[in-house]
């Protein structure tokens, strides 16, 4: 008896449902895929650098909420791929971005089964410092974590809330605003410019709604 042939936009079907939520930009496209406790991208220009970055927020049988924001820097295999190990598993609710700093190609991806939430309208936007004036990253949200990524020199974290240390006003107005010279280096990466650059790349995360959105040069993308 001859098996019955399968159709082939079933198998496309079937790989679209089995393959993680994600989203990328630059040639080669850069992928994200999942093991229980580790993150991997492929697509990645080899010997040259990767940063990670990601924000788990996981539920336990309380209702009590945990925030992890992940930061790494690493170097890419021959094969032009890196992995991200973690030392738990990693959390169904998770929003993971890999950047290739040499080229400036990024993945974002969330695990198989949880959304990947992109904001193609947020309220984050560039504000143009005067004079000598740091410029400066401006949210109407409570609570935000990010990485800055300028291709070939480095990148920068943030995290903190409306009238928190961070917030350049420190007052709880409903406006937070993050000054790019204060932004913290990650490994390799000189102290952070004051002033944007038109190929910056910042991916900015609202760890309460789990919404993520990508800039370029301050410009949603």
């Amino acid at each position: 008896m001859r098996a019955a042939s399968v159709p082939w936009w079933f198998l496309l079907l079937v790989s679209l449902l089995l393959s993680p939520p994600s989203w990328a930009q630059g040639k080669p496209a850069l992928a994200i895929t999942f093991e229980e406790s580790a993150v991997v991208a492929s697509g990645l220009s080899p010997g040259k650098t990767v940063v990670w970055f990601g924000v788990e927020r996981q539920v336990d049988a309380e209702y009590s909420i945990s925030l992890f924001q992940r930061y790494q820097v690493g170097t890419v295999a021959a094969d032009g791929t890196a992995r991200f190990v973690l030392d738990q598993p990693v959390a169904h609710r998770s929003i993971w971005t890999a950047v290739d700093l040499d080229t400036g190609g990024f993945g974002v991806a969330a695990p198989q089964g949880y959304r990947l939430n992109r904001l193609k309208n947020p309220p984050c936007r560039l504000g143009q410092g005067l004079a000598s004036r740091p410029d400066e990253i401006l949210d109407d949200r409570p609570y935000l974590m990010g990485l800055v990524v300028r291709p070939t020199v480095g990148a920068w974290s943030f995290a903190g809330g409306d009238g928190g240390a961070r917030d350049e006003d420190g007052v709880n107005d409903g406006h937070l605003r993050f000054a790019l010279s204060k932004l913290d280096p990650l490994p390799g990466s000189p102290a952070a410019p004051a002033k944007a650059a038109a190929d910056d790349l910042w991916f900015v995360i609202d760890p309460q709604r789990m919404e993520i959105s990508v800039h370029k040069g301050g410009a949603a993308q």
